[in-house]
C-alpha cells in the first residue's frame, strides 16, 4: 500500500497510519463512491485520487502528484478556479469544522472527448497534523448530466460569480441612491415612472441613469440587467 501516500509526504508515523487506514477503506468501496480527491493543504497538491478520477482525467497517480499546484489549472476552467479555490482555501484552512462541507460547481476536462464537463463538488477536512492544523482535504465530485437543468443553472451561477469578482469595485462606486435606482432601471422603468415612484425629477433621474451606466461601464439594458442580477438588486 505504499502508493496510498507520496513517498515524501511529511507527517508522523501515527498520522500516516491513520490516513492509510482511511484511504485503504475507501479503496475497498471505490466503485460505489463518486470520484474522490485528497489534497495536501500545505502545498495544495494532490496526495491521492481514486482510480475512477485518474481514468477520467487520463493520468496516472504519480503524474498527477508531480503536477503539484499546477493540478488546479491543468484540468479545470481557469475562471472557475480563480473564484472557488481562494474561497475553498479560506474555508478549509480557517475555522471550518471537520464535519462541515464546502460545496461548489466546477468545470473539468473529463470524458471521452476531454471537454469541460460540469461537476458538483464538496470538500471537507480529512486529516490534521500533530499541531491540530488542517493537513489533508477530501473532495467528492459528482458529474452533472449536461441535459439536466442543474448544469444550465451552474453555468449561470458561475457567470454571476465571475461578474461579482470582476466588477465589485464598479458596483461599490455607486451611491446608495444609485443602487436604489439601478433596481428600477433593470426592471425597465422609464424615467417618468421612476420619477413618480421616487418623487425625483425626471431630469435628475436621467442624470443618475447616465452616471450609473458610466460607473458600471454598461452599454446596453442587458448589461444593466446582468449587473442587477449578479448583485441581487432584482
Amino acid at each position: 500500500m505504499n502508493h496510498i501516500l507520496p513517498a515524501d509526504f511529511d507527517c508522523s508515523d501515527s498520522i500516516r497510519q491513520e490516513i492509510i487506514q482511511k484511504l485503504t477503506a475507501f479503496e475497498t468501496i471505490a466503485d460505489e463512491l463518486p470520484v474522490y480527491i485528497v489534497l495536501d493543504l500545505r502545498k495544495m497538491s494532490v496526495a491521492y485520487t481514486s482510480f475512477k478520477g485518474l481514468e477520467l482525467l487520463g493520468i496516472t497517480l504519480e503524474e498527477i502528484r508531480q503536477l503539484g499546484s499546477a493540478y488546479h489549472t491543468k484540468f479545470f476552467n481557469a475562471d472557475d478556479v480563480s473564484f472557488y479555490l481562494p474561497k475553498s482555501k479560506e474555508a478549509l484552512l480557517g475555522t471550518m469544522s471537520s464535519s462541515r462541507w464546502f460545496s461548489f460547481f466546477q468545470q473539468v476536462t473529463t470524458g471521452e472527448n476531454k471537454v469541460f464537463e460540469w461537476y458538483l463538488s464538496a470538500s471537507r477536512i480529512f486529516a490534521y497534523d500533530e499541531a491540530g492544523d488542517p493537513l489533508l482535504s477530501l473532495t467528492f465530485a459528482l458529474p452533472l448530466d449536461p441535459n439536466h437543468h442543474l448544469a444550465e443553472k451552474a453555468e449561470r451561477l458561475m457567470e454571476e460569480n465571475l461578474m461579482l469578482k470582476d466588477n465589485y469595485q464598479r458596483f461599490a462606486s455607486l451611491t446608495k441612491r444609485e443602487k436604489e435606482l439601478l433596481r428600477y432601471i433593470a426592471a425597465g422603468e422609464t424615467a417618468g415612472e421612476t420619477s413618480s415612484r421616487t418623487f425625483i425629477s425626471e431630469k435628475t433621474i436621467n442624470t443618475h441613469r447616465r452616471n450609473i451606466k458610466r460607473k458600471l461601464g454598461a452599454k446596453t439594458q442587458y448589461d444593466i440587467i446582468k449587473f442587477a442580477q449578479a448583485f441581487n438588486i432584482v
